[in-house]
């Protein structure tokens, strides 16, 4: 038993020093975090045979100390080594890079002799195969392709995989399609009928492009940590490193392209080392927990596991993908009250999951009722709804609209600390022994909160969300689920009111954000000036592209780098000459800055003097900057952004390479027609409830006359509500 207790105590201390280390990347952290392990380590396995879960959280301690050491030691070499390591990378890498390219070379003609005989089926059962050779593929796995039939006259007829653009009629047997954003490699075969199969593998694809990491290059990246830069042929630097790709003698010029292995720069290695490192350390860290919960004896060891593993999940970034990250974000939830443990829905949620394990743990001693527990149940009780309205006003929904799993992660994490407040207050006055019999107070009190969470749908308006008395009507339906009860029923009854609860003050919350959302864009518009698109502009006049951007391709390559694109600032790029014509423009949005305004203020004496500079233009609707730097190849380039508003609809080519988004818009905007004379503009936006919207408007005087800016945000209907506040 003292032995058991010894090894959980070394592995919540390996934990702890785990959990640090991913939160702050501290040295020190993982190697006491080994230390611990390794003591663990040697008190369960140092005399005697122990029992096979000792053991086994012992093992999973010391398993956990040596990958975080591990990783510790390999970010030490790069940072203190880093030529030695890099140079020790690329020859390695050069032999898989020939195999890799020959593989994709390989699969791009198996595509298009697949083609070629799927070209001879009836038209009706083309698509399906085509389907199922691109499934087939096993020579460049996870790597994106895509087979195509033509007709003699280029037309597609048959299809399958992935296209980053229509196939050109070509006779080339192999042929690598260059673009600004795109490597693709071409095999061609021909059909009856004088048409051609082709199959096409991706080779590379530009950072901008959505999906990059289904393309050889990024493949290769990921696994050998060394990148790739292609070139098409006689273009390529001279450099030892570069070598021709050719498929069969390069002598006779049959150079499909160069390609140039290039090992990532010294920050960009270890934060990839860091990244790895941190992966298998948070798996094994929640592995060690496991066991060490398995391992720990029942009591207070027991509980000491479960407080150190919520410690870990609510401080330590796991690196959880994609949009599960939203739930352990302070961007879109955040309290201060509690520390760590409300800092982000994930935490909340993992404090109420615990809070509950404690309230169920008290419910199952059957306290004697008392006086003081009487006394604290009311506190409890009391305190239950001021907590969720406390909790819901740390929701923040982010710009781009909130989708269902972030709505029910907010749900959860409310009605998880809710519940277990009320668990526990019914807890203390449930008494030694528990009924047999469902109090008809149970139901009723589910009936109430179902009907005050809906009078709470009708009273809610724009301006103090609830009036102060509402707070109170909650209370019968807290004070009914107090009432002793079997263990089952009482619990559900509590999730009932609860969920109710968190689910009326979640809409609540995200009603509200989405009003901050939406005024901001109108307080943006008309006249009102941005001095943070003012300052991004003038720090990025001050770093200059090295070489001119050319291309659309390595406008938008640049642009890309700027925070101006990571806060999303409708903007249009554009290089011209010396004599004041475009040479290269990629528009990213619907900007009032016609290609004339801007060509003047190219062509003015203040643009020669060859110093980055900054203009303001009022325009509609609202005020618009632009950027113009000289280079010293004598041409100017220019930026021009417009107001962050959704007002100025993203283009086509901006659409395709962020991708669209997967959740409704939090709020719709409209712009009147302009109207000459009185009314002027108004300094705020006036709210108004119309029905399940909430409709505001603001008049502004952009060039032309004022106008009227009109926002609407759906409530949703009652029954979209009901439905999300069951799932909870």
């Amino acid at each position: 038993m003292q032995r058991r207790a010894h090894v959980v105590l070394a592995g919540c201390a390996a934990a702890v020093g785990a959990a640090e280390w991913l939160h702050g990347n501290a040295a020190a952290w993982a190697w006491a975090a080994g230390a611990a392990g390794v003591v663990a380590a040697v008190l369960a396995l140092g005399r005697k045979l122990p029992p096979a879960r000792t053991a086994g959280a012992a093992i999973a301690c010391l398993a956990l100390g040596i990958v975080l050491v591990t990783g510790v030691l390999e970010i030490r070499r790069i940072e203190c080594c880093w030529p030695d390591v890099r140079a020790g990378r690329m020859p390695q890498d050069s032999s898989e890079l020939k195999g890799a390219l020959a593989a994709a070379v390989a699969e791009a003609r198996r595509l298009a002799e697949r083609g070629m005989t799927v070209a001879l089926l009836p038209r009706d059962v083309e698509f399906e195969r085509l389907q199922d050779a691109v499934r087939s593929g096993s020579r460049t796995p996870g790597v994106e392709r895509g087979v195509a039939i033509l007709a003699s006259d280029g037309e597609p007829l048959a299809w399958a995989g992935r296209h980053r653009f229509v196939p050109a009629r070509d006779t080339a047997e192999l042929h690598a399609v260059i673009t600004p954003f795109y490597v693709a490699l071409e095999a061609r075969r021909q059909t009856q009928g004088g048409g051609t199969a082709v199959g096409t593998v991706l080779l590379d694809a530009a950072p901008a492009a959505p999906d990059r990491g289904r393309a050889v290059s990024a493949r290769f990246e990921q696994a050998h940590g060394v990148a790739l830069r292609f070139y098409a042929p006689g273009l390529a630097p001279h450099d030892p490193d570069v070598f021709d790709y050719c498929p069969t003698n390069c002598e006779r010029g049959d150079t499909l392209f160069s390609v140039e292995p290039v090992a990532a720069a010294q920050g960009d290695a270890k934060l990839a080392v860091w990244r790895a490192a941190a992966l298998r350390a948070a798996v094994a860290l929640g592995v060690t927990l496991i066991l060490l919960l398995v391992a720990a004896p029942a009591g207070a060891w027991r509980w000491l596991v479960v407080l150190v593993a919520a410690w870990c999940a609510a401080s330590a970034p796991l690196g959880l993908p994609g949009r599960a990250a939203e739930l352990f974000s302070p961007a879109v939830f955040y309290r201060s009250a509690l520390g760590a443990f409300s800092a982000s829905a994930g935490s909340l949620a993992v404090l109420g999951v615990v809070a509950l394990l404690a309230a169920s743990a008290l419910w199952r001693r059957g306290l004697e009722r008392r006086w003081w527990h009487v006394t604290g149940a009311a506190l409890l009780v009391l305190a239950a709804p001021y907590l969720v309205r406390y909790l819901g006003r740390g929701i923040a929904p982010p710009a781009g609209g909130a989708g269902f799993a972030l709505w029910m992660a907010w749900e959860a994490a409310v009605a998880g600390a809710s519940m277990a407040l009320i668990l526990g207050a019914a807890a203390l006055v449930r008494g030694p022994a528990e009924p047999a019999r469902v109090p008809w107070a149970l139901p009723v009190a589910c009936v109430w909160a179902a009907l005050a969470g809906l009078a709470g749908l009708w009273l809610w308006n724009p301006y103090g969300a609830w009036p102060e008395w509402y707070t109170f009507v909650w209370l019968p339906a807290l004070v009914g689920v107090l009432v002793p009860a079997p263990r089952r029923w009482a619990v559900l009854a509590i999730a009932t009111v609860a969920g109710t609860a968190a689910a009326l003050v979640t809409w609540g919350a995200v009603v509200e954000g989405r009003l901050r959302l939406a005024e901001r864009d109108a307080q943006g518009l008309g006249r009102t000036a941005d001095p943070a698109a003012v300052a991004l502009l003038e720090r990025l006049g001050r770093t200059p592209p090295a070489v001119a951007p050319r291309t659309p391709g390595q406008l938008y390559a640049w642009w890309l780098a700027s925070p101006l694109a990571a806060d999303d600032y409708p903007a249009t790029l554009t290089l011209w000459t010396r004599t004041g014509e475009p040479e290269a423009e990629i528009r990213l949005a619907s900007v009032d800055l016609p290609p004339a305004l801007v060509a003047a203020l190219v062509r003015s004496p203040e643009t020669r003097r060859g110093s980055p500079r900054v203009d303001r233009l009022d325009r509609t609707p609202g005020v618009h900057y632009v950027l113009l730097v000289p280079l010293d190849s004598g041409e100017v380039l220019t930026v021009g952004v417009g107001p962050r508003t959704r007002l100025i609809p993203a283009a086509r080519v901006a659409r395709f390479l962020g991708g669209e988004l997967g959740v409704t818009p939090p709020y719709q905007i409209f712009l009147s027609l302009p109207s000459h004379g009185p009314p002027a503009a108004t300094a705020r936006v006036i709210w108004t409830r119309a029905g399940w919207s909430a409709r505001g408007e603001r008049r502004i005087e952009p060039p032309g006359g004022v106008r009227h800016v009109h926002l609407r945000v759906d409530l949703r209907d009652p029954w979209a509500l009901a439905v999300r506040g069951a799932l909870v």
